[in-house]
């Protein structure tokens, strides 16, 4: 019997925590007015431009990487991965 009831209370008790987050999520829209929600989505703007300028870096910078090591390379090394394509000139 205690049992139901514990039940019957968490689950009554779980709705009541949604429209308390529902309500007050609906009044800080209305605390922050447009000219607060206006500066909010320009940072974001902002923010996603330069996580996108890291990404490119990020990437520009692995690629230079790549080229440098291809450069350094000796004949040796050229020539095996030469051969593991097998472009050798009797495959």
């Amino acid at each position: 019997m205690a049992k139901k009831q514990r039940k019957q209370n968490r689950q009554a008790a779980a709705p009541a925590k949604l429209e308390t987050t529902n309500k007050t999520a609906l009044h800080m829209k209305d605390m922050l007015g447009e000219d607060a929600l206006g500066k909010l989505k320009q940072l974001e703007q902002t923010m996603k431009k330069e996580q996108e300028q890291a990404v490119q870096a990020a990437a520009e910078q692995k690629r230079r990487e790549q080229e440098q090591r291809e450069r350094n390379k000796s004949f040796a090394e050229l020539l095996d991965d030469y051969e593991k394509k097998g472009g050798g000139k009797y495959n």
